[in-house]
């Protein structure tokens, strides 16, 4: 017998992949010293088996040689990690060593007041800490919090980083110059100007280097800024290449760093570089935030506020600009809002930017999402079209609208549905009728048949069994009549 418990052998057997018939023999002939004739007769088995599933735990734990003195090298051996393992649960954890951190904020917003989160901070910090994963991604739309977030997890795991360092690339400067700005900063000794004459990708290797040296955090933020507009998601504009490069060897080379990026839309690169040091973590609306940030502006949470959160996805920006507008325009009473409008200017300029960078074939899919005003199937959407899209090319162009947070999906009944939100699609709307009015107005004033693109596309009139919030030809007719009338004037 052995002076090691059960629960441990048997830890310790899963660990080594140990079956459930091996660990039965191996614990009667371990714990128990039974002779392998008795363990036969107490588990009705021939001695041969025995022997086999004894041979192959043997194998297991890398017990070699012949006879009895295999079972005492077992024993040794497991006798030394019980003994291991149980000085290890009573020594004291020691105390977490700080490093004195080298903090360049750069252009990083000063953030005083903080909501809610907890559980993607939690999910950060396991990656940074825990997995040591090279290369994060933040990504959500704008005025989810991406940039809030960051800062915050900064201040709670700057003592864990020699260098902290944060840039934007909101300026979209060229990779060279981003790559000596940062070795500068690691350096403590070479100029970002005596860098800029060497290749990029010796800047690379250059920065490489410093992030084996030093456990560095670098945050990168409004990466969409590099990436390209007019074509599917994720591509990077033209003459900014090479920051796939960057990312990719960061993400693939050995160093014990971790490069964060934070971006409106998903590179195209993450998608075959996410494994167990690249991660991607998408930010969704917070009902939680918004709520506080109402609190905060003295806004009791009512059902009207509720549903109006809801309209805008939670977004918090959204929310934060809305409760002033409400708060100062309409005395605080939400219910005036809600029937005088949902997009203002502040709001409509966080979509401006995303609605701007989409490609044709995306806008035209966004078009129809919000035209049809309720959750639709791939294969629904695909009968509607005029001119219809492969299977293939709807799935790439709704991918593709899904990695800039444009669109939700939902499930009914085990199909998948695809939909906008309430203020997304009210500004969609927008833009298409602003669209439609100009066709019209180019019609009227210069007979031009050819510019009637969105009109022979799109239906303007909701099919009968359709149940719409929006009537699309009323709204035209109004925006006709209201431009005619003011032209009349003038």
């Amino acid at each position: 017998m052995t002076l090691i418990p059960s629960d441990f052998l048997q830890q310790i057997a899963q660990e080594q992949g140990v079956s459930d018939t091996e660990l039965e023999v191996l614990s009667k002939a371990l714990l128990e010293g039974e002779s392998i004739a008795a363990i036969s007769e107490q588990l009705n088995l021939k001695p041969e088996t025995v022997r086999k599933r004894l041979g192959v735990a043997y194998q297991k734990f890398q017990i070699e040689g012949k006879g009895p003195g295999k079972m005492a090298k077992l024993q040794q051996l497991l006798v030394s990690r019980y003994q291991e393992q149980t000085f290890l649960e009573l020594k004291p954890n020691p105390p977490i060593q700080k490093m004195t951190s080298h903090l360049d904020w750069g252009s990083a917003p000063d953030i005083e007041v903080f909501y809610g989160r907890e559980q993607e901070l939690s999910q950060l910090n396991q990656w940074i800490l825990k997995d040591r994963c090279r290369l994060i991604a933040v990504l959500g739309m704008g005025g989810m919090g991406k940039t809030t977030l960051a800062v915050k997890l900064i201040k709670q795991l700057h003592e864990q980083f020699e260098f902290i360092i944060w840039r934007s690339l909101r300026q979209a400067p060229s990779l060279k110059i981003l790559l000596a700005d940062l070795i500068s900063v690691l350096s403590n000794q070479e100029t970002a100007d005596s860098l800029l004459n060497q290749e990029s990708d010796s800047l690379i290797s250059h920065l490489i280097q410093s992030l084996k040296k030093s456990r560095c955090l670098m945050v990168l933020d409004d990466v969409e800024m590099i990436l390209g507009s007019h074509q599917l998601a994720g591509s990077y504009a033209q003459g900014y290449e090479d920051y796939g490069t960057l990312i990719k060897r960061v993400a693939e080379e050995s160093h014990h760093s971790c490069l964060m990026l934070t971006s409106s839309e998903k590179l195209k690169d993450l998608v075959l570089l996410e494994g167990t040091k690249v991660r991607s973590l998408h930010l969704t609306g917070s009902e939680e935030i918004s709520q506080k940030i109402l609190a905060e502006r003295g806004l009791t949470v009512s059902s009207e506020w509720k549903t109006l959160i809801e309209r805008y996805g939670c977004n918090p920006l959204a929310i934060k600009i809305v409760s002033a507008t409400v708060q100062e325009l309409y005395s605080g009473q939400v219910t005036e809002f809600i029937k005088n409008t949902l997009l203002m200017g502040d709001v409509r300029s966080l979509l401006d930017q995303p609605f701007e960078r989409l490609s044709t074939p995306e806008k035209e899919m966004m078009y129809w999402l919000a035209l049809e005003q309720q959750p639709l199937q791939l294969s629904q959407l695909q009968k509607k079209m005029l001119i219809p899209l492969s299977t293939s090319e709807l799935l790439e162009i709704m991918g593709s609208l899904g990695h800039r947070s444009l669109i939700e999906k939902s499930q009914k009944e085990g199909q998948i549905l695809f939909s906008l939100q309430p203020v997304v699609m009210k500004y969609v709307i927008e833009q298409f009728v602003r669209q439609i009015e100009e066709e019209i107005i180019r019609l009227i004033q210069h007979q031009d048949l050819e510019s009637l693109w969105l009109l022979q596309l799109y239906p303007l009139e909701a099919e009968e069994s359709s149940k719409k919030y929006y009537s699309i030809l009323e709204i035209v007719k109004n925006k006709l009549s209201s431009r005619l009338l003011s032209n009349r004037r003038s």
